[in-house]
């Protein structure tokens, strides 16, 4: 099977946060890995594998290179994701592939959380029901936890006029605003990938690298500055 439907084919098993033109934009991505002769070459990296389904696993540890290409640290990051930044290229240059590509990815999912904190930071107005308050200095997880201790459904909560991201898959469509096509693939495969990899589901070589840490780093900023952008 050629080495980009094997990737195509793996992805169709498991992404669960698919949305209509994934499969194109996909098509055009991956014009930028293939295999040649032992070899993963993504963008000009080249990654030594034993046969041509590593191809696979060398994707899915480096879904923010591929998809976005070369990135930078970015500095100018909220603290927890910085500290997670710094994990993750520890762990690459320990050998420890799984963990390696978990936190990359956990670099991504972090910022959303820390990107609804920073909308939350300067105060908002909660509604449920008839309640409304207004709150100031809660983040994210806070809010979470507020909201369970009211005993309020999650589901009927309003920020702002705005239903409450409580899940995973709710953070992330609300934080689209803030994405193009390109971006938002990245952080909906990426964040896919590092479900599977909490839960065990490891079924893959991985070969994570330092260009994907720089590029989960420069996406994670475009996200920030796109939403300072609309904020500020």
């Amino acid at each position: 099977m050629n080495a980009r439907k094997l990737i195509l084919k793996e992805i169709k098993s498991f992404f669960q946060y698919e949305k209509k033109g994934d499969k194109e934009l996909l098509k055009e991505v991956l014009k930028n890995i293939h295999y040649d002769d032992g070899y993963v070459i993504i963008r000009n990296e080249k990654i030594k594998v034993e046969n041509i389904e590593d191809i696979v696993g060398v994707f899915l540890a480096n879904i923010p290179y591929v998809i976005l290409g070369e990135g930078e640290l970015k500095e100018d990051l909220p603290e927890k994701v910085k500290k997670i930044q710094s994990d993750a290229l520890k762990l690459i240059s320990l050998g420890i592939n799984e963990v390696a590509t978990l936190e990359i990815y956990l670099i991504l999912e972090m910022s959303l959380r820390a990107l609804y904190s920073e909308y939350l930071s300067s105060g908002v107005t909660i509604k449920y029901k008839d309640k409304k308050v207004k709150v100031k200095g809660l983040d994210y997880r806070k809010l979470k936890l507020y909201i369970r201790r009211k005993g309020w459904s999650k589901y009927k909560v309003k920020v702002n006029g705005e239903t409450f991201p409580f899940s995973q898959g709710s953070l992330l469509s609300w934080a689209e605003k803030f994405m193009d096509e390109k971006l938002s693939l990245t952080f909906r495969l990426s964040i896919n990938v590092r479900n599977l990899l909490a839960h065990g589901e490891v079924e893959w070589n991985l070969f994570p690298t330092i260009s994907s840490v720089k590029s989960a780093s420069y996406a994670s900023w475009l996200l920030f500055t796109k939403f300072r952008e609309n904020y500020e």
